[in-house]
């Protein structure tokens, strides 16, 4: 069976879409020993790829150009025929489970990202690609390269910038599900609308996501009343199938001391690992929250 796609997407920052990245790819591999995850940081700020590789690790994978705007690089502007599987980082997690590390891997991004994009624009708007023409190099990479990838592991999750890139948009279109994670608040839900309208409404080379978008709720604070209406205005909406169209997980994921401090990072490589030697101590009372959320994934994912 191919592997699944999975972009984790919103259009507002801050509302916990790198926690979710991290949390839900350690939460699919602690399920399941033998499930592989592969995680894609498309964000240039890196946050995902610090998180999991440590500032050490990254620090040698992008000095050694092994990373997502290096392949980019060197495959569009560079025209090499470089690899995409020859820039991931096998087994890059810390977090034991079971006497064994999680099966996650990393193919992370530097600072460059955004500016790759930029000469990518350029190089080819110079060939005289117009916009559809750019978008369709994009495509044409990603069904190259990123969908063999479920060809080798089970999961594969994007973490999408928060803007809309050219990049990102395909990962989205292209994706087996798509998780828009949202502070139940009304600044964080403002923009929801627009940003579902514009990939479930509009059509990339005929092709629109391949199922509805569905809404985790984040930092979710139960004593502020502003985060319950909002929680139930999303929940009534959901039911009713109000336009745009959204489905709704049961999961909640709160705001929490402990989902924080487990993506934080030291400067010492070893001293990360000896701070989080087991999945269950890492998330603490969190594991379960975490586990209900990789089994609705897997539910929806499976059609259940």
């Amino acid at each position: 069976m191919a592997g699944k796609l999975i972009a984790v997407a919103n259009m507002k920052g801050g509302v916990g879409k790198t926690t979710t990245v991290v949390s839900l790819a350690e939460a699919l591999a602690a399920d399941d020993s033998n499930v592989s995850v592969l995680v894609v940081d498309l964000d240039p700020q890196a946050s995902a790829s610090v998180c999991l590789a440590g500032d050490d690790l990254l620090f040698e994978m992008i000095k050694d150009d092994k990373t997502l705007d290096a392949f980019l690089d060197e495959r569009l502007i560079k025209q090499e025929k470089t690899k995409l599987n020859s820039k991931i980082h096998k087994a890059v997690s810390a977090t034991y489970h079971a006497g064994s590390p999680l099966k996650i891997s990393l193919l992370p991004c530097g600072l460059d990202l955004r500016f790759v994009e930029r000469e990518i624009i350029y190089n080819l708007t110079k060939k005289s690609f117009f916009t559809k023409g750019i978008e369709g190099q994009m495509w044409k990479q990603f069904n190259q390269e990123f969908l063999s990838l479920g060809k080798i592991y089970d999961y594969v999750i994007f973490d999408c910038p928060p803007r809309i890139s050219t990049l990102s948009e395909v990962a989205i279109r292209a994706s087996d599900l798509v998780i828009i994670p949202t502070i139940p608040d009304f600044i964080s839900a403002y923009g929801l609308a627009a940003f579902v309208k514009f990939f479930w409404e509009k059509e990339m080379f005929g092709q629109t996501p391949k199922r509805l978008p569905h809404i985790l709720i984040t930092r979710l604070l139960t004593t502020v009343r502003q985060h319950k209406r909002v929680a139930a205005r999303l929940e009534e909406a959901a039911a009713k199938g109000e336009s745009p169209v959204i489905r709704l997980f049961r999961t909640r994921v709160p705001q929490a001391a402990k989902l924080a401090d487990a993506l934080s990072t030291m400067d010492d490589e070893s001293s990360f690992k000896e701070r989080y030697p087991t999945y269950s101590r890492k998330y603490g009372d969190m594991t379960l929250m975490l586990g209900q959320l990789a089994q609705e994934v897997k539910g929806v994912l499976n059609g259940i």
